[in-house]
């Protein structure tokens, strides 16, 4: 990968490639949006372009050729670090950051951070999953993003600016990212073989909402059937909530484990919600959907909400969604939800 093959976030690139230009490159970088968009590959890209033994160093350029690139490439470079979850936890954990209690501060990240580069030019790190930083854990870190080593680069992802610690926010140069153009997601569909068909591409595309890891969803034939499944249920009148709830439990039970990976796929389903409810508002605004049809042949049965009704079902889905990682059982988050949306909608 290089940047000739970057697909999207031009305007990122142009403020790095000035930034680097003018040697006034801060140390910490909180990159915020959406999952799915590109943003781990951009700082990927960021750390080759800076440790490139053969390109101009003030210039946001790679070779790809030299052992350098390969090794970030193939994420193996001494010099770049990696960090993200434990996929059977939720949270970044101190030990991740310091070290197990046993060897605190001589290993863990902060600790290899402060290792003197292999390359004698710098130290890059790429820390994922910023959201999951509770208060304990980003205290351990503060030290770390307030003096870093000489030259450090550190990469927070996140995928929103407020859901990260104001003493995150307050140490980092934020720089936001948007959804991928329809476009770039059609391509990058048809790079990764989700789909040979360019046409089949772009319909996937239109519905990934710009991240190419909703397509990748979209594309799991158990997950399309689930997804209509979510569709029915929304359209049926009168609903049925508790049937509905029940069948989000028993999909997750049956197809992810417990912890994050449920939690994930919870935030999935109902992202699907949301993405039936705005179809629906448009269709209540007479805007013709994504997808290219009209907008009075998709989700007729929600015709009879008022636009109000349905933003405050957006609202109450979205306020759902935030509280996952509160720890509330999905059972109780999705049954209380989804008497919320009967209340409201009166269903």
């Amino acid at each position: 990968m290089d940047w000739t093959t970057f697909l999207g976030h031009q305007r990122q690139q142009t403020w790095f490639a000035n930034a680097i230009g003018q040697s006034k490159l801060a140390s910490t970088f909180l990159m915020v949006g959406p999952t799915g968009i590109g943003k781990r590959t951009f700082c990927k890209l960021i750390a080759k372009s800076l440790l490139c033994t053969q390109t101009d160093p003030k210039e946001l350029s790679v070779c790809n050729r030299c052992e350098t690139c390969v090794q970030v490439e193939k994420q193996t470079h001494p010099d770049v670090l990696y960090l993200a979850r434990d996929p059977e936890k939720s949270v970044l954990t101190i030990d991740q950051l310091l070290g197990s209690d046993g060897a605190r501060m001589r290993e863990g990240f902060c600790y290899e951070l402060r290792i003197r580069p292999y390359s004698n030019r710098r130290k890059i790190a790429i820390i994922d999953d910023a959201d999951t930083l509770k208060e304990d854990t980003a205290n351990s870190l503060l030290k770390t993003l307030e003096e870093p080593p000489p030259g450090a680069v550190i990469f927070l992802l996140g995928t929103s600016e407020k859901r990260q610690l104001s003493t995150i926010r307050s140490r980092s140069q934020i720089v936001r990212f948007s959804p991928l153009a329809d476009a770039h997601v059609t391509e990058l569909i048809l790079r990764h073989q989700l789909v040979s068909d360019p046409s089949a591409a772009r319909e996937l595309a239109q519905r990934a909402h710009g991240s190419i890891q909703y397509a990748q969803e979209l594309n799991d034939p158990t997950l399309q059937e689930f997804r209509n499944q979510i569709h029915a249920y929304l359209q049926q009148r009168p609903m049925d909530f508790i049937g509905f709830a029940k069948s989000i439990i028993d999909h997750l039970n049956q197809s992810t484990p417990e912890g994050q990976p449920r939690r994930d796929r919870l935030k999935w389903c109902l992202d699907e919600v949301i993405d039936v409810l705005r179809n629906s508002l448009w269709t209540q605004m007479h805007i013709a959907s994504q997808e290219g049809m009209e907008p009075e042949d998709r989700f007729a049965p929600m015709r009879n909400l008022s636009a109000r009704t349905i933003i405050e079902l957006i609202e109450l889905t979205q306020e759902a969604r935030e509280n996952i990682q509160r720890f509330i059982a999905p059972a109780a988050l999705l049954e209380a939800w989804s008497a919320n949306i009967c209340r409201t909608a009166r269903l």
